[in-house]
C-alpha cells in the first residue's frame, strides 16, 4: 500500500535532485518540467536539464500538483523495483540491500531508493532514508553549500516564515474587512430621503468597529515587524552557524593532516624498531664472530710456538746431521781403509733422520700445522703458489709510504688453511746494497728465492725485472696447483691472469690498490689490497 502524500516529509532537496538526474533522461526531463508548467517546449534547446532539475525539485516541495505529477512518473518508472519489494518484509529488504554497491553501478540506485520511500511500511520507507543518506551523492552541479543548507535549514527559521506569511494574509482580511465596514458606515452618514431611527446608533457602532479594526492592523503589523526581527535574527544565526560549520570543517581537516602526519612518524617509528631489532641481532653475530675469531688466533699461537719448537729440534738435527757428514768427510780423506764403514754409519745417520722426520709428519697429521711448511699435507684443501714481485712490492710500499712489506705475516694471510706448494720471492741485487739478511729471513720462513743481478746498458740505463720468468714459472706448475697467488700490480701480467683462468685455475693478486692496475683487478678472481697492517 503506497502514501504518496508523505513523501515529501520523508526527503530534502538536494537527494530528490540527485534521484530525479538518476532516474530520468534529459529528453524526460523536458517532459516532466512541460507538465509541470515550469517551461513550455520552446525553451526545450535553451535550458539545459541540470538547471530543470533543480527547479522541478524547487516546485515539488512548494507546489501540490508538481509533488503529485513527479511522484507518479517516479513511481512509473520504479514500477518492477515496488513489484519486487513488495513480496518482501522488512528483514529481507534490509538484508537485501544492504551494500547497494551493485545498483550504483547499473545506475537502479535512484529508482530503488524511491520505491523504499513511498512503502507504507515504517521499517522499509526509514531503511531507504537511510541508504540516501550513507550512499546518494549529490549530482556535480549541486553545490555543497546549498546540499547542507536544504539538509540542515533550521525548523525555527521555516516556522518562523509561515507565521509570516499567515499573518500578512490575515493582515490583508482585516484590512479588506475594515475598507468595507468603512464603505458601510459612508453608506450609513450618506443623507437619506427617510432615514432610519436608530441611525445615530448604528453609525458610532460602526465606528467603534473600526477603531477596533484599526487596532487589530496595528498590532498585527507590530506582530509582523516582530516575526520579520525574528526570521533576520533566525537567518544571522543560520548565518552563523554554517561559518562555525566551515571552520569546524577546516579544524577537521587540520587534525586529518596531523593525524596522517602522527601515523606515518607511527610507521617510521615501528621501522626503526624493526631496523634497530636487526642491527642488535647483527651485533650479537658479530659478538660470536669475534669470539670464535679469538679462539682461532689462540690456537693459531699454540701451533706458532708448536712450529718453533719443532723448528729448533729439526735445525738441531740437520746441524747434527751437517757435522756427521762432515766428519765422515775428514774420515775418508784421513782414513781410506774406512770407507765401507763410514758409509755404513752415513747410512745410519740416514735412516735416522728419515725416522725424525717421519716423527714430524705423523704429528703435523695430529693436530694443524703452519701452512708455510713445503711437506703439510690437508685433505680436500687446493693447493696453492705464491709468487712475490719483490722489487715491485718495494718501491710502492716505500714511495707511498716510506715503510716495509712483512712478507711473514702476508703469507700468512693469503694462503690460509689452503695447502701451500711453493712460495718463491723473485730479488734483483744491487751491487751496492747487501740483502743476505733480507733473503736468509725469507727462506728461514718458507720463501724459495729466485735472484738475479741487475743489468747494465750501454747507455747508461739499468735492466732488472722478473716478469718473464715469472711467467714462465707459473706456467710451468699450473699442472700441480689450483691457485695462483700474484704479489704485484704491474698490468702486465693481464695476459698471463686470462691465461692462467683458462685454465680452469684460480687467480688471486695481492697488490697496493693505488699502484695496482684496474684490468688486472678486473680478471683476478680476488684482489687483497694490502694496508697498514702488512707493513713494518
Amino acid at each position: 500500500m503506497l502514501q504518496l502524500k508523505n513523501t515529501k516529509a520523508r526527503i530534502v532537496k538536494h537527494q530528490l535532485i540527485y534521484i530525479l538526474d538518476d532516474c530520468f533522461s534529459e529528453e524526460e526531463v523536458f517532459t516532466l518540467a512541460t507538465q509541470c508548467g515550469i517551461y513550455n517546449n520552446q525553451g526545450k534547446h535553451t535550458i539545459s536539464k541540470n538547471w530543470l532539475v533543480k527547479d522541478l525539485a524547487e516546485a515539488f516541495f512548494q507546489q501540490d500538483f508538481t509533488e503529485q505529477t513527479v511522484n507518479q512518473h517516479l513511481a512509473q518508472k520504479a514500477q518492477q523495483t515496488i513489484r519486487r519489494i513488495g513480496y518482501m518484509n522488512i528483514e529481507e529488504v534490509q538484508t537485501f540491500l544492504r551494500n547497494p554497491t551493485y545498483l550504483l553501478e547499473d545506475g537502479e540506485f535512484g529508482e530503488t531508493v524511491w520505491a523504499l520511500l513511498i512503502d507504507s511500511r515504517e521499517g522499509i520507507w526509514k531503511h531507504g532514508q537511510k541508504l540516501l543518506k550513507d550512499h546518494g551523492r549529490s549530482p556535480p552541479f549541486v553545490d555543497s553549500e546549498e546540499a547542507t543548507e536544504s539538509s540542515n535549514t533550521s525548523s525555527a527559521e521555516e516556522k518562523s516564515g509561515q507565521e509570516l506569511i499567515e499573518l500578512e494574509v490575515h493582515k490583508n482580511d482585516v484590512v479588506a474587512d475594515l475598507t468595507s465596514t468603512s464603505d458601510t458606515s459612508k453608506q450609513a452618514d450618506a443623507p437619506l430621503q427617510e432615514p432610519a431611527p436608530n441611525s445615530h446608533a448604528v453609525s458610532d457602532q460602526v465606528k467603534r468597529r473600526i477603531v477596533e479594526q484599526a487596532e487589530r492592523v496595528n498590532q498585527l503589523e507590530a506582530t509582523i515587524e516582530d516575526l520579520r526581527g525574528e526570521n533576520t535574527s533566525v537567518k544571522n544565526e543560520n548565518n552563523r552557524i554554517r561559518d562555525q560549520f566551515q571552520q569546524l570543517q577546516q579544524g577537521n581537516q587540520k587534525l586529518e593532516q596531523q593525524n596522517q602526519i602522527l601515523r606515518q612518524k607511527e610507521l617510521q617509528y615501528i621501522k626503526d624498531q624493526s631496523r634497530l631489532q636487526q642491527q642488535e641481532l647483527e651485533n650479537q653475530g658479530l659478538k660470536q664472530k669475534l669470539e670464535n675469531l679469538s679462539n682461532k688466533l689462540d690456537q693459531l699461537h699454540n701451533i706458532k710456538v708448536e712450529k718453533a719448537e719443532l723448528s729448533v729440534e729439526l735445525r738441531s738435527l740437520e746441524d747434527a746431521i751437517y757435522r756427521g757428514q762432515r766428519t765422515v768427510e775428514q774420515i775418508q780423506s784421513e782414513f781410506q781403509m774406512q770407507i765401507a764403514q763410514l758409509k755404513r754409519f752415513g747410512e745410519a745417520s740416514k735412516r735416522a733422520l728419515v725416522h725424525t722426520q717421519q716423527k714430524i709428519a705423523n704429528l703435523a697429521c695430529q693436530r694443524p700445522v703452519d701452512r708455510k711448511v713445503k711437506n703439510n699435507i690437508i685433505a680436500g684443501q687446493p693447493c696453492v703458489g705464491v709468487f712475490v714481485d719483490v722489487q715491485n712490492m718495494f718501491y710502492a710500499a716505500k714511495d707511498r709510504y716510506s715503510r716495509r712489506v712483512d712478507y711473514i705475516k702476508l703469507l700468512d694471510l693469503i694462503v690460509g688453511p689452503r695447502q701451500l706448494i711453493v712460495a718463491y720471492a723473485y730479488v734483483v741485487q744491487i751491487p751496492e746494497i747487501n740483502q743476505s739478511g733480507f733473503l736468509s729471513l725469507l727462506e728461514h720462513n718458507g720463501y724459495t728465492i729466485k735472484s738475479k743481478e741487475l743489468r747494465l746498458r750501454g747507455d747508461g740505463t739499468a735492466k732488472g725485472d722478473w716478469d718473464v720468468g715469472i711467467a714462465i714459472d707459473i706456467v710451468t706448475m699450473l699442472n700441480v696447483l689450483d691457485v695462483v697467488i700474484l704479489a704485484s700490480g704491474d698490468g702486465d701480467f693481464c695476459a698471463l691472469a686470462e691465461l692462467i683462468k683458462w685454465q680452469n685455475k684460480r687467480v688471486e693478486v695481492v697488490a697496493f690498490e693505488h699502484n695496482t692496475s684496474m684490468d688486472l683487478q678486473r680478471i683476478a678472481d680476488q684482489f687483497f689490497p694490502i694496508g697498514d697492517d702488512l707493513l713494518i
